[in-house]
């Protein structure tokens, strides 16, 4: 049997109680996924374009914090220390969570830990805390005294990240700063852009609206002082691991080596920076809503790739023993200063650099004129005659001044290097080129004798010549060591103007060393087409030309090296050559192998003349290890560009009178040179130029002692085996050898 069962039928009014429970249920659903849309669509916009206040606030879960990498070393050719890296703590502070309370007590003990003065520390946090309220009271003037109660549709089109239509608040979002200049009218009767109101009516703008949160200091403090600041438990201090960079080489090599750091870098530590720097390194983790850390995953470490070591070129023994005899040279002369440089002739290394500027008594500034041109009047300008003063009653500023030496004194580090940016007309030293390209063209012999006029003679174009060394003739070696502006004025006709021009520029005269060193100067050529027999005449004397220390020393080597580099440029350099590597470079080639040794040999004479002179004044000035050999020169130092609306005085011959810059440049040993060097007295005193019956301002006076001091101390550090002779005939046995070209 089959039972059938059926629903029992609907009461009265249930069907419609059922309908409309399925309509409220639609209803709350629909109104439900819309609600849900509607915070979906929020929670996206947030994500993809959050508003600006949100903006600043967002924060990714992951913090990278990044390792800083221990900077190379950089050390001498022999491995001392220059400049190294330690680690310390900067401090910093966050004006907003410095309570009033503790500032007087913060500003003591940040004072005393960073070695400042506590004026200068408490002005700067005190600005700080002052310029934090100046920027609140302002975003207080901007959005009113404060908050009011949004209405349902403010309230509504904020929620959906809708701009408020009636919101007037300014700036708006996005904007830290105010308009700085109202808008502007063009004025009816000028046709031009003005303003409308004057900005002195103007009230200043607020600069930027944000507080001010980290405030940090530049010195670096150790561990103890890092510890004495944090037992304060002071909030609004805090410490940040920081590298400082340490100087260790001191002064000697200051210029040389250079800084680094936010503001600036210079010298070596700029140029090898991307050797010294090294990598810097990260590591990464999540964390929580408080930030603290929750995790690491792999591959969020990466550590730090340490800076390469780099070794200079430069030797600190051999620069202090530069620093040292270049001193007594400076101090001797009365000089306005001194510049020292030494080099390998072989590597093309840079053993020393040394620069010195003395501060000399009763120094006056050059009477420059007025320049009427510059100051719109008739360009006839002043007529009155320039009245050279008389000799010893002036002596005139002949270095540039440096501003860094003015405001920073004892940081030798931002000094200019005048060894490679200050150029000098070279005078006699510029000689030995000359004689060496004239002899090596065949247009001049070895003994050859020219007839040197008794010391007087006047050009065929009416230039009048002088010699020091008065004689009625010498041969071509005697004009070089007896310097004779009349024999090389009269050899230097037989070259062309271009031949001339083209061998100064071969031995790397007007253009930079490219060694390396900011500012560099490329020195002074005349340029071709500009050369005349004028030109011809001083370039033979050293004149007309202006070059640096190191080109000139760079210039030397050619008659430095030996064997079939004899008669090539070396390529200067400022880092070691690696023992490793002993090739040596080759800028270029620049005169023949046996014309450099022909030179080298000639100018023995002219060292050991300068010797005898020592010998004369000093008998304890002998006995002298080394056979060197070089030359001197002497030269007026040019009066340089007027300053800014300045010119020369009329009548001026465009020198400093009775100032000059004096020279010795010289190789050793002779048989096997290892060193190149010269030395710059820079404006010998008054006494020396006035000496009678002879003056002692020349450069075989001046530099010269500087230089043979300098090479038996330094060749005597290097091990260099002693010269076989060193008597007063050396000179003529070695001039005896030499062969006819």
């Amino acid at each position: 049997m089959t039972v059938k069962s059926e629903a029992p039928p609907l009461g009265p009014g249930m069907g419609h109680h059922y309908a409309r429970s399925n309509r409220i249920s639609l209803v709350f659903g629909c109104a439900m996924s819309v609600l849900l849309a509607i915070i979906l669509a929020r929670v996206a916009q947030l994500q993809v374009s959050p508003p600006q206040r949100l903006r600043e606030q967002h924060q990714a879960r992951v913090t990278t914090r990044v390792e800083l990498p221990v900077r190379g070393d950089l050390m001498d050719r022999r491995g001392r220390l220059l400049a190294a890296t330690r680690f310390g703590w900067r401090v910093h502070i966050d004006p907003v969570n410095l309570r009033p309370v503790d500032v007087d007590v913060a500003i003591v003990e940040i004072a005393r830990a960073i070695g400042r003065p506590t004026d200068e520390v408490g002005e700067r946090v005190m600005w700080a805390l002052a310029e934090n309220d100046r920027r609140r009271e302002v975003l207080a003037g901007m959005h009113g005294s404060g908050p009011t109660r949004p209405t349902p549709v403010q309230w509504l089109r904020g929620f959906i990240g809708l701009p408020d239509a009636g919101d007037q608040s300014f700036p708006p979002a996005g904007m830290d700063r105010l308009p700085v200049e109202p808008e502007l009218a063009i004025d009816d009767e000028s046709g031009e852009w003005v303003s409308p109101i004057s900005f002195a009516d103007v009230p200043a703008p607020p600069e930027v609206l944000k507080p001010i949160r980290y405030l940090p200091f530049r010195e670096v403090v150790d561990d103890a002082a890092a510890a004495g600041l944090r037992r304060l438990r002071i909030r609004g201090i805090g410490l940040e691991r920081a590298g400082v960079r340490e100087p260790i080489g001191g002064p000697a090599v200051a210029a040389v080596v250079g800084k680094v750091g936010v503001d600036e870098s210079i010298g070596m530590e700029a140029r090898l920076n991307d050797r010294l720097a090294g990598r810097p390194g990260h590591v990464s983790y999540y964390r929580d809503a408080r930030g603290r850390p929750l995790w690491i995953e792999p591959g969020q470490v990466r550590m730090p790739v340490h800076g390469e070591d780099v070794r200079l070129s430069i030797d600190l023994e051999i620069q202090s023993i530069g620093l040292e005899e270049l001193s007594r040279g400076v101090e001797e002369s009365d000089a306005a200063g001194g510049r020292l440089v030494a080099i390998d002739p072989r590597s093309g290394e840079i053993l020393a650099m040394c620069d010195i500027v003395r501060e000399v008594a009763g120094l006056k500034e050059y009477p420059w004129e007025d320049d009427p041109r510059a100051s719109g009047r008739s360009s006839s300008g002043s007529t009155r005659p320039f009245m050279a003063p008389r000799p010893g009653s002036a002596r005139y500023r002949t270095i540039a001044t440096d501003m860094a030496r003015e405001r920073s004194p004892g940081l030798a580090a931002l000094f200019r290097n005048r060894c490679a940016e200050d150029v000098y007309e070279p005078g006699s030293t510029f000689k030995a080129f000359v004689w060496c390209t004239i002899t090596e063209l065949g247009l001049a012999r070895v003994e050859e004798v020219f007839d040197t006029e008794s010391g007087r003679w006047v050009t065929p174009y009416g230039r009048r010549i002088n010699d020091v060394t008065k004689r009625a003739t010498m041969t071509w070696a005697d004009v070089l060591v007896n310097s004779s502006n009349i024999g090389m004025s009269k050899a230097v006709e037989r070259l062309t103007h271009r031949q001339l021009h083209d061998a100064v520029r071969r031995f790397g005269f007007g253009s930079p060393t490219g060694v390396g060193i900011g500012g560099e100067a490329s020195g002074l050529v005349t340029r071709a087409e500009a050369w005349t027999i004028y030109s011809q005449t001083s370039y033979a004397m050293g004149h007309e030309v202006a070059v640096t220390p190191l080109q000139m020393v760079r210039a030397f080597s050619a008659f430095a090296r030996t064997g079939p580099l004899a008669g090539t440029l070396a390529e200067l350099r400022l880092t070691a050559v690696s023992p490793s590597d002993p090739s040596v470079a080759v800028l270029r080639r620049v005169t023949t192998p046996a014309c450099a040794d022909l030179t080298r040999r000639t100018l023995l004479g002219v060292a050991e003349n300068m010797q005898n002179r020592l010998r004369q004044q000093d008998r304890s000035q002998s006995g002298w290890r080394y056979t060197i050999y070089g030359k001197s020169g002497t030269a007026e130092i040019p009066l340089g560009k007027a300053p800014p609306g300045k010119r020369r005085p009329a009548g001026s011959t465009g020198y400093f009178d009775d100032q000059y810059n004096s020279s010795f440049i010289a190789a050793g040993p002779f048989e096997d040179p290892r060193l190149v060097v010269i030395a710059v007295i820079d404006d010998p005193g008054p006494s020396l130029v006035f000496a009678r019956p002879l003056p002692r301002h020349y450069g075989a006076a001046t530099a010269g002692p500087v230089v043979r001091r300098f090479m038996e101390r330094a060749l005597t550090y290097l091990g260099a085996p002693p010269s076989t002779t060193d008597d007063p005939d050396a000179q003529s046995r070695h001039m005896a050898s030499v062969e006819p070209q």
